[in-house]
């Protein structure tokens, strides 16, 4: 399944539990007030049918904005946030950059793209793109624009931490913007030796594994 479907489905997933747990909560507040559903409704201009339809999560089309105000009326606040949880999707120009770059390796190597880290079914982490042969693996991580360097480190590290590959290759855009940040924050970077491009492409084709490192492409 490809990321973008595992992605959406994965939210989904997420969406249905989040509407069954406020209907729960809803409801267990609504009771715990003596408050009949009727008596709910009325503050919202709802009907006591679309407050029975909420506390079963059979409402379609429930807002933010509906969602805070008739936890409200019953005493709740509604929080919502967001968090980290697996890989965000590439854009096609990303996925021809990448698979541009990946049309260098040679046999015996091969590659794939979106490969799953090994028994990370809840957050569905994958690398953006194995090299495998020789009885090695390559990890790479491709990234079209740098942003919070810290965070891009952390995942980067954890995903090493949980699916020890032999060699790893941080591919970066070679944008102006892209060289500034590196040039900035060269520490943080630091384990990941700065290679040149045109040795990693020779190697690749040639049939042979990079040594772990960062490039500009």
């Amino acid at each position: 399944m490809p990321a973008v479907d595992r992605s959406l489905t994965r939210a989904a997933e997420r969406a249905r539990r989040a509407r069954l747990e406020l209907g729960y909560e809803v409801r267990h507040a609504r009771l715990s007030a003596g408050l009949s559903q009727a008596v709910v409704a009325r503050p919202l201009g709802w009907s006591a049918t679309k407050v029975s339809r909420l506390e079963s999560a059979r409402l379609d089309g429930l807002t933010l904005f509906d969602a805070a105000r008739i936890a409200a009326v019953v005493g709740l606040d509604l929080a919502v946030r967001a968090f980290p949880g697996g890989d965000p999707i590439r854009d096609s120009a990303q996925v021809r950059r990448l698979s541009a770059f990946l049309a260098n390796v040679a046999r015996p190597l091969t590659w794939r793209t979106e490969v799953p880290l090994p028994g990370d079914r809840r957050e569905r982490r994958a690398w953006d793109a194995v090299i495998e042969g020789l009885g090695e693996r390559t990890g790479i991580e491709y990234e079209s624009r740098l942003h919070d360097v810290q965070e891009l480190t952390r995942r980067h590290n954890l995903k090493r931490r949980d699916d020890p590959v032999d060699h790893f290759l941080l591919v970066v855009a070679g944008t102006r913007h892209n060289r500034r940040v590196l040039d900035e924050f060269a520490g943080a970077f630091a384990g990941l030796p700065r290679l040149r491009t045109a040795n990693v492409i020779r190697l690749l084709r040639a049939g042979r594994h990079p040594p772990t490192g960062l490039i500009l492409v």
